[in-house]
């Protein structure tokens, strides 16, 4: 894509602006800045301070490749909007001058009053540095600056008088008369070289000449969806410093010229589905669920959720279609907050294993339910999403995966298709007997918040007040408490960190328990009500077994045996949850001979995976919302 540099004035590409030749494509966020950031921007100008760059893409008046959206402030003198360019970076600091310069009837982020910036004249002369020189009143502390004798008497010009020549000429010719009636005395000295008449103009010159350096692109139209893409791409790389954007934004403006309101969309969509508004916030930007419920509606039409595809999605029966993924995301995040065998525990969304899941969930099960699918799917759809949780699949290249295990589930359920290598191949990675989760160590990992999510299964209780977890507000603490392994020797993160040695307990009982050994606090009936820790222990990966481990665990300056005794809890109770995990995932557990033949499939697959992966085109970083 030809890239077009330029330099031009700033106040010309205002006065653009102001009459709608220079529009926002819909897709841009709304304008935010503060009073003084507005101010701030003024005076770098005035001091001829550099002000970063603009980009603008042109376009073909008569059908823009995005919906338009007049710049805040503006007057268009057409209706409806005929751009010429669309502004892609710089809105604000356009934003910002449009409004410094022609003053609309709007408020600003941090007032609800109209604001009128002014410029005074005399301190620029005598000291620009100072930040008083340019400053903002509302109706109601104007103090008659809006009066001209008195903007003469103080020597303050309106801003609006910058945004072009005649306004100043204009106000400086009757500065003069005023001048001449009222302080004869001074018109002398206010004309001689040198004097302010002088000095104002070329102050005021400077700043009406003042040049950015503008990107502009070529245009692009309707029937070009890939350069349309490009754009986009380029849009999200220069605005990665800002307020993110997504797919969901650029296609708002996309579908906004065929007469669909995806905002309106949205917002019905969270009013008739209660767990997407608990989850989202009501926000089509939190955690990125507008992006989500159209990758959801991708699949549903057979697409690539990819966002070069999801871009140009086809506005025929796009409502229905929408509605359809809105439904369809709801039940997957009821499936997966379901604390119980047939869901998937996750009791806080922040103990949501990855959201890049939910999509293929979503369309999964609506497809399974749509075509009244029994048992054995049912089955097949929970331990593809645990084998996908222990294998970490979703941590990368997650809309090539969430089309290809789509369509293998799919095929497998309606067509007779083999086994998707989804569930094949992490079972055959989970049964090996090199599978480990102990390097599993922060929230980072699928793996980690993975087990969380088993303990909230099987009914895992806080140990002190013996409540269910969904009644309790538990954290992530250690069972070997973390100052007990140092007194022994022990320093090493990922060894104490590691999702073995962690489980879900109150802050109050990891009070209770951090500083004591194992020995001491298993046993203590201000730790363990009842007396008796067997019953709750054993809901956390701890039989009997893996108990007496913690017992051995004493409190004593030269137990040299702690690194030992901690080694054995942590193989013992990695076992218990592998077991689970295994189980969950459809998987089994590999005998000492099978271990070559697995360590040789796995490799055959994790090859396969990656080689297929490798020959998609996958989108550039900057659109993978």
């Amino acid at each position: 894509m030809e890239i077009i540099p330029d330099k031009r004035p700033i106040v010309g590409l205002v006065e653009q602006a102001h009459v709608g030749k220079i529009c926002l494509p819909n897709f841009q966020r709304d304008f935010v800045w503060t009073r003084e950031e507005v101010a701030d921007l003024v005076r770098s100008i005035a001091r001829g301070y550099f002000i970063g760059s603009l980009l603008l893409l042109r376009c073909d008046p008569a059908n823009p490749p995005f919906a338009p959206v007049a710049v805040r402030g503006a007057e268009p003198t057409h209706t409806p909007l005929r751009p010429e360019h669309l502004i892609l970076d710089g809105q604000q600091r356009l934003s910002s001058l449009l409004y410094a310069l022609t003053a609309p009837d709007r408020s600003l982020k941090d007032s609800s009053k109209r604001r009128w910036f002014f410029l005074d004249l005399a301190l620029l002369a005598d000291d620009p540095d100072d930040d008083e020189i340019v400053f903002s009143r509302t109706k109601r502390d104007l103090r008659d600056l809006d009066k001209r004798e008195v903007q003469f008497e103080q020597r303050i010009l309106p801003c609006t008088a910058l945004l072009d020549t005649h306004s100043f000429y204009s106000w400086r010719d009757g500065f003069e008369d005023w001048l001449r009636e009222r302080h004869p005395d001074q018109l002398e000295a206010y004309r001689a070289a040198g004097g302010a008449r002088q000095t104002w103009t070329d102050a005021v010159g400077q700043f009406q000449r003042f040049e950015v350096p503008l990107v502009e692109l070529p245009r692009v139209d309707e029937g070009q969806p890939d350069a349309i893409g490009r754009v986009c791409a380029i849009f999200e790389k220069l605005n990665s410093t800002g307020v993110d954007l997504s797919v969901y934004d650029l296609l708002t403006a996309r579908l906004y010229r065929s007469g669909i309101r995806l905002h309106d969309l949205w917002d019905q969509a969270c009013h008739d589905h209660q767990h997407l508004l608990a989850w989202s916030g009501g926000k089509a930007d939190q955690h990125k669920f507008g992006v989500l419920a159209l990758r959801t509606l991708a699949l549903l039409r057979g697409l690539d959720p990819k966002p070069r595809i999801l871009i140009d999605l086809e506005p025929d029966q796009f409502e229905a279609d929408w509605r359809r993924a809105a439904a369809a995301m709801d039940r997957a995040i009821e499936l997966v907050t379901h604390v119980g065998q047939d869901g998937f525990g996750v009791f806080d969304k922040k103990w949501l294993p990855g959201f890049g899941l939910l999509p293929v969930l979503a369309a999964l099960r609506a497809e399974l339910e749509s075509h009244g699918l029994g048992a054995d799917a049912r089955r097949d759809l929970r331990q593809w999403y645990w084998c996908n949780v222990f294998t970490e699949r979703y941590s990368s290249a997650v809309e090539t995966k969430s089309r290809r295990d789509y369509a293998e589930m799919t095929a497998y359920w309606f067509k007779g298709g083999p086994e998707p290598s989804s569930l094949s191949g992490a079972r055959q990675t989970i049964s090996a007997p090199t599978f480990r989760i102990r390097s599993s160590a922060s929230y980072a990992s699928a793996v980690y918040s993975g087990v969380f999510c088993l303990l909230a299964i099987r009914g895992a209780r806080d140990w002190q007040v013996d409540e269910h977890i969904e009644l309790q507000k538990l954290q992530d603490h250690h069972i070997f408490p973390q100052a007990y392994l140092k007194r022994h020797g022990l320093t090493k993160k990922p060894e104490i960190n590691t999702i073995v040695n962690r489980t879900l307990i109150s802050d109050k009982t990891n009070q209770k328990i951090k500083d004591k050994a194992p020995a001491v606090y298993v046993d203590s009936a201000q730790v363990f009500a009842d007396g008796d820790p067997s019953q709750l222990l054993e809901l956390h990966y701890c039989p009997p077994s893996v108990a007496d481990l913690l017992r051995a665990a004493a409190e004593t300056p030269t137990n040299e045996s702690v690194p030992e005794l901690y080694a054995r809890f942590l193989d013992a109770r990695e076992q218990q949850i592998l077991e689970e995990i295994r189980a969950v995932c459809g998987a089994h557990a590999a005998q000492p001979g099978d271990r070559d033949a697995i360590t040789s499939v796995i490799d055959d697959e994790v090859a396969a995976d990656f080689a297929a992966e490798d020959a998609v085109d996958d989108e550039p970083d900057a659109l993978a919302a």
